[in-house]
């Protein structure tokens, strides 16, 4: 039996789309190998001026003896999220999740010190967003002395994919009706774990 996987109606090629998504999510699991384990982090990424992902793990990480020059890595960015109940809609439908993801095959290369600090510097101003209330710059010392105590890597990319299950196996309408139920229901969960959260720090 020969079937494809994923779908060609759930595999995102619009670049822009997959950049939009990584720029907005930009927390990225890291996936490597050695020996037949498997070691993974979590760490954001920002996009250099070279179409280059730069990131940086604590020094103490002991992934970090495995991503040397010329190591395949693979992450994983995580969008957003929403089982879609069939309550929602009048036609006759089965439960479903949908899902948005962008898939990174690549290799580790390395990066000097001063282009860690801008890329640190850059994905602080990107974060912070367009009414930043802080600033980082290159007069901040404690930058300089964070260079020391964390590895930091850029990664070429091999291959970039999008999955984004978004009932598009389903009519306009649906699809745009799921879509706006993925904005409420992820919003809804992400308040619903966090009041819980809350209440261990009490």
């Amino acid at each position: 039996m020969n079937l494809k996987y994923p779908a060609n109606h759930f595999i995102e090629k619009n670049k822009e789309a997959l950049k939009g998504l990584i720029e907005a999510f930009p927390l990225a699991t890291l996936i490597s190998t050695y020996q037949d384990q498997i070691h993974t982090s979590y760490l954001p990424f920002i996009w250099d001026a070279n179409g280059f992902l730069i990131g940086h793990l604590d020094a103490n990480n002991p992934q970090v003896a495995l991503l040397k020059d010329g190591k395949k890595v693979s992450l994983i960015f995580n969008g957003p999220e929403a089982y879609i109940s069939p309550a929602h809609f009048i036609t006759n439908e089965l439960p479903t999740y949908n899902y948005c993801k962008v898939e990174i095959n690549g290799i580790i290369r390395p990066i000097a010190d001063e282009d860690l600090k801008q890329a640190i510097i850059k994905l602080t101003s990107h974060l912070e967003g367009k009414q930043a209330a802080y600033q980082l710059t290159e007069n901040e010392k404690r930058l300089h002395s964070l260079i020391n105590y964390i590895y930091g890597f850029k990664i070429e990319i091999e291959q970039l994919q999008g999955r984004f299950k978004m009932s598009q196996d389903k009519s306009k309408l649906h699809q745009k009706k799921a879509v706006n139920l993925m904005c409420e229901i992820d919003k809804h969960h992400t308040e619903v774990f966090l009041d819980v959260y809350k209440k261990q720090i009490q």
